[in-house]
């Protein structure tokens, strides 16, 4: 049937197969162009909805005509003059506002209040934005680069207007959750943008929201993906004045310890010239990690290093290193200990950079990389070079 379509005034067709006394102004009109209607028994595969435009083709109607474009032509010119709302700033944002990953003709947009949800206009704004960031490899979330526990609570009044641009810099999608307020989702409804308290960011995309700061006490943001809430990508907006009293027995530190928790893994590797063991465990900071390696030219190594994180890509590096001498028969007997110290770079292209020097002040240089050809396939590659001086990192004892 249409009644949800509005259309309350639908004669016969005549012998033409033309369709008279078809109303549809704006005012009749129930639900918006890019909502999808359901029209049972009119070959729902001929009828186009496109979610930028107002004009809606619809064909073959059963009989294969069109609809009459007098009437649709007055509906898209009254909304033509609708109301767009706020426009963020482009060099805010990434990625096309309201945006869902991979299939860009469902979003938001589709989504309208029934009644006016915007503020009055003499409300003070305050503005935020949040990059959503982590790393899927080592599983680190956060926002703006910092986890919760790194931060302070973000002081907001009763009576402001809070708008917070979402950017979305990771691969996954994040549905951001406001606890005790419900929050407008800003799209091309304008005023009537519709009400929500959990909105999903696709991945390289952004969202903008923005709530009414109406109560008191502290009010928890986060990603409701809850390993990625746990490993920090949450905040906590405070009202101004003093904790809720009944929150004692609650301290926040509960709360915002969460990101230190240490997660592992580790991977085994075998080809016809080697085998290579590598294990991990990792926080947003620090990281440990173990790798070792045998040859088919009984060449043995084994590195233990820890890793302090500086930013997202940046981390310096100190360890230890054990290797056997393969010039030496049953060198399996001598191992050579040595530490190490360095920088490593996580570069365009995922491409990994280590640069070190270990105690035998030998100075060393690598780069690796994997690279997904196909489905559950990798190409793995990695170069390291490695210059010995002929140091060996003695001072001399013959000079008084």
């Amino acid at each position: 049937n249409m009644d949800n379509m509005g259309m309350d005034k639908m004669k016969e067709k005549n012998k033409n197969g033309e369709m008279k006394g078809m109303e549809m102004n704006a005012s009749q009109m129930k639900t918006e162009d890019t909502t999808q209607m359901s029209m049972n028994g009119m070959n729902q595969d001929k009828m186009n909805m496109k979610g930028d435009s107002t004009t809606m083709a619809m064909e073959r109607m059963g009989t294969g005509n069109k609809m009459p474009g007098k009437k649709m032509g007055k509906y898209k010119k009254g909304m033509s003059t609708m109301k767009m709302g706020y426009i963020v700033p482009q060099d805010k944002v990434v990625g096309n506002n309201m945006k869902t990953g991979g299939n860009p003709e469902f979003n938001y947009d589709f989504l309208k209040s029934p009644v006016k949800t915007s503020f009055s206009g003499d409300k003070p704004v305050k503005e935020l934005l949040f990059n959503l960031t982590g790393n899927m490899n080592r599983y680190v979330w956060s926002i703006n680069g910092v986890p919760l526990s790194e931060t302070d609570k973000i002081k907001i009044k009763q009576g402001e207007v809070v708008r917070i641009t979402l950017n979305n810099l990771t691969m996954m999608h994040h549905p951001m959750h406001l606890h005790g307020h419900f929050f407008r989702v800003l799209n091309k409804n304008g005023d009537y943008s519709p009400l929500k308290h959990t909105v999903d960011v696709a991945p390289m995309q952004k969202v903008v929201i923005e709530f009414d700061a109406n109560e008191t006490g502290d009010w928890f943001f986060h990603c409701h993906i809850l390993y990625h809430l746990n490993a920090g990508m949450a905040r906590v907006f405070s009202y101004e004045g003093p904790r809720d009293k009944r929150l004692k027995m609650y301290p926040l530190s509960t709360m915002t310890s969460e990101a230190n928790q240490i997660f592992t893994w580790g991977e085994v590797t075998a080809a016809s010239h080697m085998t290579e063991l590598y294990a991990t465990a990792t926080n947003i900071r620090n990281q440990f990690t173990f790798r070792g390696e045998y040859g088919w030219n009984k060449n043995l190594e084994g590195e233990f290093t820890y890793e302090r994180y500086l930013n997202d890509y940046f981390r310096v590096v100190g360890g230890v290193n054990v290797e056997n001498e393969i010039e030496i028969e049953d060198s399996l007997d001598e191992l050579t200990t040595t530490g190490i110290a360095g920088v490593r770079y996580l570069m365009p292209l995922l491409i990994n950079a280590d640069v070190r020097m270990d105690t035998k002040l030998r100075p060393q240089i690598s780069f690796s990389k994997a690279t997904m050809i196909f489905p559950h396939i990798l190409l793995y590659g990695e170069y390291e070079y490695q210059m010995d001086f002929g140091w060996d990192g003695k001072l001399p004892t013959d000079q008084e």
